[in-house]
């Protein structure tokens, strides 16, 4: 894989390299490290600025050992909780008899079901009433996200149920041996971990995949098993061929997925659908050939925008309706004539205070609402906002038209650009962050910041940009759009998806 940065294209053929050797234990397909994630193990940051680490000792293997096993057993006993709600709660999707079976593979947030009292698509809208028109037989397979709570989970259930709600969850149909094999995999996964960082070399590389894999260790991975027990069930219905549309971010969970619809071989082909706006170095979305070989990888890639292309020689990528973006092909903005500063915030805590201190030290020409990231605690945030600042839900699509300049470091930023929205984006002098923003357009309709002082100079300039220059920000927004968003025309989407 080709990178503008030479570090970062360093990096990727290691991983990519050592992922190739740990995945002949399919136990390390669950390792968030090792699927090149940006984790808790921050080995990309570690590379590019050169970090050292001293040895670890024996209480800090230790400590992170009996942090795993007990936050591990604790969800996996509030996994069986919500296994549990679902029984009670009776939802369940009738499986088809025979003939081609359309899976939704994505994600359901639990506070949007809950407060609106129905699910939405957020993911891919539009393309279950695609698949309705042309008579297709599908199913949303959902990954649960958001909350552990049986309690909630029982209510959303409950909401699907009562709506109709074409939904297959793994509980449906995973077996009693399936959850004796979650128990296995919790108990077996440490050991394939230590036996993998004890064949790791001394090198700089080594020194830093070794330091991410026991930061990372005590995370929560079998729930990236979970998909592939999930998947070697949905391979062995019988008498259906399977199409998987699936939100592809390259991580644990899209890749045990595909490993489990691969157990009975040619019965599924799998769609992976990068329709958002990504960073430019996050590893883990440009899929890996070298790991073809271990059935993780879809049979075909769809991106947002051709601006977003990348050469495969053994997967077609191609464009793909940017159904998320829709309105940025049918709505228009006047920042002229916009009434709020827009901050959107990222999700990694260094940078959302790095922002916050500078967006409460500007003199802003217009009130300020800030938006954070949907995963974010809000409360820890608070005391660090202006009392005359407003925190909104709002989404993009209310918020976007209303605003005159939007700032941070979000991909919300692109979207606002391509409205011909001016865009300054904080870039933190001394932590690590991915931006979401291309070289087009730079200098005229977004920069970069880094401090109060280069943040009040570009909210000036692109005052004057708004006063006296409108049209080349319009000129320009529409040029980026035409190159990292596509249309989502209903024709479109049915060649897109190969629907007919």
């Amino acid at each position: 894989m080709k990178f503008k940065n030479k570090k970062v294209e360093e990096l990727y053929d290691y991983m990519s390299e050592m992922s190739k050797k740990a995945y002949s234990d399919p136990l390390l397909i669950s390792n968030d490290v090792l699927c090149k994630q940006d984790t808790r193990g921050k080995v990309l940051e570690a590379y590019l600025v050169g970090k050292t680490f001293k040895q670890r000792n024996f209480f800090f293997v230790t400590r992170k050992i009996i942090f795993y096993f007990s936050k591990n057993l604790a969800i996996f006993f509030l996994y069986l909780c919500i296994a549990t709600a679902h029984k009670l709660s009776r939802q369940m999707f009738r499986l088809p008899a025979n003939d081609e079976f359309v899976v939704l593979d994505t994600y359901f947030i639990a506070r949007g079901i809950l407060e609106q009292g129905e699910f939405k698509d957020i993911y891919f809208p539009g393309l279950a009433n695609a698949l309705e028109k042309k008579n297709k037989n599908y199913a949303y397979v959902p990954r649960l996200f958001g909350t552990l709570s049986p309690f909630k989970w029982f209510r959303i259930f409950r909401v699907l149920k009562k709506n109709g709600d074409p939904v297959l969850t793994e509980f449906q149909l995973l077996k009693y041996v399936d959850y004796l094999d979650m128990i296995r995999f919790i108990f077996l996964y440490p050991f394939s971990v230590g036996r993998f960082v004890k064949e790791l070399g001394t090198s700089h590389k080594d020194e830093i995949l070794r330091r991410g894999l026991w930061q990372a260790f005590d995370g929560t991975t079998f729930m990236g098993y979970v998909r592939f027990l999930l998947g070697r069930r949905l391979s062995l219905l019988k008498n259906v061929k399977i199409k998987c549309f699936s939100w592809y971010e390259n991580q644990i969970f899209d890749k045990n997925f595909y490993r489990g619809l691969r157990v009975v071989r040619k019965k599924a082909h799998i769609v992976g659908a990068q329709f958002f706006v990504r960073p430019h170095f996050l590893l883990n979305i440009f899929a890996d050939e070298r790991e073809i070989v271990f059935d993780v990888l879809p049979d075909r890639i769809l991106v947002n925008g051709p601006g977003y292309l990348y050469k495969m020689e053994s997967i077609q990528v191609d464009t793909g309706p940017s159904l998320r973006y829709k309105h940025l092909f049918s709505n228009e903005a006047n920042p002229s004539a916009g009434s709020i500063i827009l901050i959107l915030l990222p999700f990694f805590d260094p940078v959302v205070l790095h922002i916050l201190k500078v967006v409460c030290e500007v003199d802003w020409p217009v009130p300020v609402e800030i938006k954070f990231h949907p995963g974010t605690d809000v409360r820890r945030y608070k005391k660090r906002i202006l009392e005359k600042f407003l925190i909104t839900n709002k989404s993009l699509l209310e918020l976007l038209p209303q605003a005159r300049l939007v700032v941070g470091r979000s991909g919300g930023q692109l979207e606002a650009a391509a409205l011909g929205i001016p865009v300054i984006d904080i870039c933190p002098p001394e932590e690590f962050s991915q931006s979401y923003m291309p070289e087009m357009g730079k200098g005229v309709l977004w920069d970069q910041a880094v401090d109060t002082g280069s943040v009040t100079r570009l909210v000036s300039r692109f005052q004057k940009s708004l006063q006296f220059n409108s049209s080349l920000l319009k000129e320009e927004g529409a040029r980026l759009r035409s190159m990292y968003f596509t249309n989502p025309t209903n024709d479109f989407i049915n060649e897109a998806f190969q629907l007919d």
